[in-house]
């Protein structure tokens, strides 16, 4: 697989594994779903899909049209796009890449005040409980009403981690600014 290869078509096609859907039912699917770690917008869905029936990965049934509203696409994934999927599911990862402006902003923090920092931090700190939080209110969710929720339990358990560390690091630089400004 080339690094360059655009990996949108493999989060339409893991959500069609789940069931058929509309576009609009995909970019509500990732948003309540996968977001938090591999987003998508609606200018990435619908030229994907398209691509995606253009090459017999995913089929489309358009619903009849009713008076006054448009007819609705459903895409549904082809044995050959379940096929494209657990091919990718079995290669290795290519990017971990991470793009975190507020340590871009923390790296130059010798512009501001070692106050504007604490601030900047204690606002972070603040911003991850709750984020946390909300994962906690996900993982609720998943164990009533997932038909699968060992990976998806597993995935949001990456995000709880990660948070948790992140939250203790928040604690731990806002000791280590605390007791160089006392």
């Amino acid at each position: 697989m080339k690094s360059r290869e655009n990996k949108t078509r493999y989060a339409i096609l893991g959500m069609l594994s789940f069931s058929p859907m509309s576009g609009y039912e995909i970019g509500k699917a990732i948003q309540n779903s996968t977001n938090y770690f591999w987003s998508e917008s609606d200018g990435q869905l619908y030229p994907i899909l398209k691509q995606l029936t253009e090459e017999g990965l995913v089929s489309c049934v358009e619903s009849e049209k009713s008076p006054g509203k448009r007819s609705k696409k459903t895409y549904e994934m082809t044995d050959e796009g379940q096929a494209a999927l657990v091919d990718w599911l079995r290669q290795p990862p290519v990017t971990f890449t991470v793009r975190n402006e507020f340590l871009l902003q923390l790296f130059f923090g010798h512009g501001l005040s070692w106050q504007e920092n604490r601030d900047k931090i204690k606002g972070l700190k603040v911003r991850l409980s709750e984020e946390l939080a909300i994962y906690d209110s996900i993982e609720q969710r998943i164990k009533e009403k997932s038909k699968h929720p060992t990976y998806l339990l597993m995935s949001l358990a990456y995000g709880q981690y990660s948070t948790k560390a992140e939250i203790a690091w928040c604690e731990d630089m806002l000791k280590q600014l605390e007791q160089k400004h006392d």
